[in-house]
């Protein structure tokens, strides 16, 4: 008999071999996962500021419009924010486009949020077109501040979704 003898590859050392190129191997795949996640989290934010600078404005110049239709119709033709030639349908519509750019930018409950907010001003859009026709209708100047409201909480939900104080 051939006396050959074959040496036996202990299983610990294979492992003290092929353990630190596994280490490695996961802590680069871990590094390039999380930093990965990161870059995509600091695009998603830097955008996101930008986008809601632009939703806010026409949230607030919504507000304005309806604190300034409000004192009108209850006898304060001086209020600073008295706009003759803008009606709610102008300023419903704009919040509607800057809504369609950006909501991809917005949480669920601000997207709901500002849904709602353009659902709500349905009513006094067909309240200005009858008062166009001449139709005087009493009390329309709470459903202005019933829409400014509104639009205050939305505002107040976009600020908390970038966990900013109002």
């Amino acid at each position: 008999m051939c006396d050959t003898a074959v040496p036996e590859i202990d299983f610990f050392k294979v492992l003290a071999v092929v353990s630190p190129f596994i280490s490695a191997f996961l802590a680069g795949l871990l590094t390039y996962y999380f930093t990965l996640k990161t870059k995509k989290f600091d695009i998603l934010y830097q955008n996101k500021i930008p986008a809601f600078k632009e939703i806010a404005l026409k949230l607030i110049e919504l507000k304005k419009f309806c604190l300034g239709r409000s004192a009108y119709y209850q006898g304060n033709e001086f209020s600073p924010y008295w706009e003759e030639n803008l009606g709610a349908l102008e300023h419903r519509t704009a919040v509607a486009e800057i809504f369609e750019i950006n909501s991809i930018f917005l949480s669920k409950s601000s997207k709901k949020s500002i849904e709602n907010l353009i659902s709500e001003m349905s009513g006094l859009c067909n309240a200005e077109i009858s008062i166009a026709g001449t139709n005087e209708i009493s009390g329309v100047e709470k459903e202005y501040e019933r829409i400014a409201k509104i639009t205050e909480e939305t505002i107040n939900i976009l600020y908390s979704d970038l966990n900013l104080k109002s």
